[in-house]
């Protein structure tokens, strides 16, 4: 019985664990609002290219998740040139001046990623891609469907968070040794 009610608690320290704090909370809605009050103005074609950017990211989150060092490789690479090519035609000055920012960090973090052969030392860089990423997607909104923005707290010590296309949690940070850890912060 004792057993059972060791275990039971084990399970449930794990499980909250998993789960942010209410102070992580607090930051994302912080953010979440005061990305939503700079919400810029962007063009068909250079949503486009975000759209393709994204899809680029889906492909790297998915490689990290199944662990797979070569294909995020490959699949940073195509990102990199992707976040690279895109040209920021018909935005005003300022929506110029934040693409190039985003870009730089995802090219300089793809890059350094690349450069990598063990997937958890892939993993740290990723986490500056998918901080840009999120910011990019919370500010452009440059497609029509709906992405979820998901977090884990047990990255290295804190938290770290990606996008997905789908709800269900698939950890790029850990792979299958905790697949489900994390969750859905919101729905962009």
């Amino acid at each position: 019985m004792i057993k059972k009610v060791l275990i039971s608690l084990l399970v449930a320290g794990f499980i909250t664990a998993c789960g942010p704090s209410d102070q992580e909370r607090a930051q994302q809605q912080q953010r979440e609002q005061q990305m939503q009050m700079q919400l810029v103005e962007t063009t068909p074609q250079f949503n486009e290219q975000m759209a393709a950017v994204l899809e680029r990211y889906f492909d790297l989150k998915d490689a990290l998740v199944a662990s797979d060092a070569e294909q995020a490789k490959s699949f940073a690479e195509s990102f990199r040139d992707e976040a690279a090519g895109a040209e920021p035609l018909g935005l005003n000055e300022e929506t110029t001046a934040i693409w190039v920012s985003f870009s730089e960090v995802m090219v300089n973090s793809s890059d350094e990623l690349i450069a990598l052969d063990d997937v958890d030392d892939q993993r740290y860089h990723f986490e500056y891609i998918s901080e840009a990423m999120i910011d990019m997607v919370e500010l452009f909104r440059p497609v029509g469907y709906e992405i979820y923005h998901q977090s884990c707290p047990m990255v290295r010590g804190g938290s770290a968070d990606w996008l997905s296309r789908e709800e269900q949690i698939a950890n790029p940070y850990h792979g299958d040794r905790m697949m489900r850890c994390g969750e859905v912060i919101r729905r962009i």
